[in-house]
């Protein structure tokens, strides 16, 4: 009877010890920020880590779905701008009311333009062949309320075709960081007309 008590006892105790062994590596697990050992669960957290580091290395070329959705959204765009009573046909500025009155006939080539100029800078494998920002719109002196209007029109026709978020927002900032070169005849033009003027009082 004794020998019997004596080896439950004994049972007992090596249970208890195994399960204060368990308790403890499972503190230390959490302890350290781990996760307890699950074959399953670490298959599916690789695959998503696998997926949003696909994602993060797309360029914004990439996740804009290349130069077909690209030139997608640019051919409703330039049509919108045709339109847009600040910067289209009907607009105060005598340069932009030309243009989209008599000379549409180059729209086609523009909208070209436009689609490579966007697929080159997110990242796509083409090359901008056209002037640069500042010299293509020198002439057409375009203020700062009217680029803003333009750039209106952009996201309207991002929104669209239903851009995600993320992707409208790095668009319309990349088309923004150009404001000062698409406005540079703007200001040219206000401050030689400033020194015109100032000259005309001299001669007074």
């Amino acid at each position: 009877m004794k020998s019997q008590i004596k080896k439950t006892i004994a049972v007992l105790l090596a249970v208890c010890f195994l399960v204060s062994l368990t308790a403890a590596a499972v503190s230390a697990v959490y302890a350290a920020g781990g996760e307890l050992d699950d074959s399953e669960g670490r298959v599916v957290s690789e695959k998503c880590k696998e997926e949003n580091e696909g994602k993060q290395d797309k360029s914004l070329y990439e996740r804009l779905g290349g130069i077909y959705a690209i030139a997608l959204v640019v051919n409703r765009f330039s049509d919108t701008i045709v339109n847009d009573p600040i910067a289209g046909k009907n607009s105060k500025n005598p340069a932009l009311r030309e243009w989209h009155n008599n000379k549409l006939d180059r729209l086609p080539g523009l909208k070209f333009m436009r689609t490579l100029w966007v697929a080159s800078v997110s990242g796509g494998p083409f090359n901008y062949t056209g002037k640069n920002l500042a010299d293509a719109h020198r002439d057409l002196r375009i203020s700062p309320e009217e680029f803003d209007a333009v750039a209106a029109d952009l996201e309207e026709s991002l929104d669209y075709y239903n851009v995600p978020e993320r992707e409208k927002e790095e668009v319309l900032a990349a088309f923004a960081a150009h404001k000062d070169e698409v406005t540079a005849g703007y200001f040219e033009a206000k401050l030689n007309e400033s020194v015109n003027n100032t000259t005309k009082c001299k001669q007074y």
